[in-house]
C-alpha cells in the first residue's frame, strides 16, 4: 500500500499514513479534525540498472568526444589561404 503525507490546516502537524490508492484520508490523525487536510506530494525514484548496451554506447560517445576535440585542435592550428 502507498504512503502518503498530509499536513492539517487545524493543527499544523504533518503526518505519514497508508491507504489504498482511491480511499482517501478524512481526519487528521493528531487532532482528529476533518475536512482540514492537505496532501503533501513526495517525488517518487526509481533506478533503472544501466544495460551493457548502454555502457557501450556511452564509452563510443565519450571516445568520439576525444577525437573530435583532437581534431578541433588540428583544424584550429592550421592557416588557410583566401
Amino acid at each position: 500500500m502507498p504512503r502518503y503525507f498530509y499536513r492539517c490546516e487545524k493543527c499544523n502537524s504533518q503526518f505519514k499514513t497508508v491507504h489504498g490508492i482511491s480511499e482517501k484520508q478524512d481526519h487528521c490523525d493528531i487532532c482528529f479534525a476533518s475536512d482540514c487536510l492537505i496532501r503533501i506530494p513526495q517525488l517518487t525514484s526509481t533506478a533503472k540498472p544501466v544495460s551493457k548496451e548502454a555502457k557501450r554506447v556511452r564509452e563510443a560517445i565519450e571516445d568520439n568526444r576525444e577525437i573530435f576535440k583532437e581534431m578541433e585542435k588540428e583544424a584550429r592550428s592550421q592557416t588557410y589561404d583566401d
